[in-house]
């Protein structure tokens, strides 16, 4: 290992919050935790394109409202990845040789699909040998922009995307089943599986999509049963403004904006009624708290109710008449269901991703 200067680590991942960069943070966490003589940049890698100013309303907008939209640009880049990378590699050279230049890492990891083959083909034009290794955070459904045989390693959150890659060809030494990346804040409490539960409380995150008034039906499913409910509307102010007003004369719920301590939410949840978002559901999984799913955003979060369903953590549910069918079998014969998928989330070797990637990264330098 260097011993004059740190070792330089880059991870390229993507915006001010969300999914990707609650991954980056966990595995740079979990980076400086093990060793301190490295140097760790976290780097929003939209802003190698021109004109972007970190607002990512574009993107939200585009995978909830233009939802069809969006599917077909997902389904077009990840079919043709070849074209998309080198799209991608145009737009991004200039002001990635920059940072390139500037920063000198030793290692690159990308955890986003747009900057993974495009950042190949820029070390290639820049004749850099930096190692480049790909963290992939999506469960079921990935886009083929993920796919480079190119990478020093692959990390994958489940053994089914692992042997699925196998079988593509791509060679057992540059593959990694390292689980999913998250938040260290959510090791830190010793969550376990439920036993007792008299009311249920229950936290609903983003269960819609759709219309408010779909968001609305998913709450009112819920009120139906003895629950306290506690209803998280995220940056979405105008969902959070619309629910105050239809549930002010409401009893046992709550509805809260932007949150900061969501670990301390999972761990006084019984349930966790959400979209598919691949944090979001492994969070829960973590801290042993069953998993409802009742939205997605189309493409990559689209298949992930199947890891959910198959290993028997929680359920999919398409409407909120569905809902109150759900929540009336988990919570029959003293929420024997409900213990049920709790205790197997217990067992899950996909949640401690972090800790698994920042080994292998540190690894490289002796």
């Amino acid at each position: 290992m260097k011993t004059n200067t740190k070792n330089k680590i880059l991870i390229l991942t993507s915006g001010k919050g969300g999914g990707h960069k609650s991954s980056s943070d966990a595995i740079k966490n979990a980076l400086s935790e093990l060793n301190l003589n490295t140097d760790v940049l976290a780097f929003d890698s939209m802003e190698f394109f021109p004109g972007y100013d970190g607002d990512e309303k574009g993107y939200i907008s585009f995978t909830t409202r233009y939802r069809f939209f969006w599917k077909l640009f997902f389904e077009f880049t990840s079919f043709f990845r070849g074209f998309s990378n080198f799209i991608l590699y145009q737009a991004i050279f200039k002001r990635f040789s920059i940072l390139i230049n500037d920063y000198k890492p030793d290692i690159i990891l990308s955890v986003h699909p747009c900057f993974v083959g495009s950042i190949t083909n820029c070390l290639k034009r820049m004749k850099l040998n930096t190692p480049l290794y790909t963290c992939i955070i999506d469960l079921v459904k990935h886009s083929h922009l993920w796919h480079d045989k190119k990478c020093k390693i692959t990390f994958v959150p489940t053994i089914k995307m692992y042997n699925a890659l196998l079988k593509k060809g791509f060679k057992k030494e540059r593959l990694f089943h390292s689980g999913f990346p998250i938040n260290e804040k959510f090791n830190k409490i010793n969550k376990k599986p439920k036993t007792n539960i008299s009311v249920p409380d229950v936290l609903m995150v983003s269960p819609s999509l759709k219309r408010d008034k779909v968001t609305l039906k998913f709450i009112l499913a819920a009120l139906k049963y003895d629950v306290n409910l506690t209803v998280v509307t995220g940056s979405n102010k105008k969902l959070k403004e619309y629910l105050d007003k239809k549930l002010l004369n409401k009893k046992n719920v709550s509805v809260l904006g932007y949150v900061h301590d969501m670990d301390s939410r999972l761990s006084n949840a019984d349930i966790l009624i959400a979209k598919a978002g691949p944090n979001m559901i492994l969070e829960a999984v973590k801290m042993c708290v069953p998993v409802i799913i009742t939205g997605h955003i189309p493409g990559q979060e689209e298949k992930n109710y199947q890891y959910i369903v198959e290993n028997e953590y929680g359920l999919k549910c398409g409407s909120p008449k569905e809902l109150s069918c759900i929540l009336d079998r988990l919570f029959k014969n003293d929420y024997e269901l409900l213990k049920k998928f709790s205790y197997n989330e217990k067992s899950c070797n996909d949640i401690s991703g972090a800790k698994a990637v920042a080994e292998v990264l540190l690894n490289a330098f002796y």
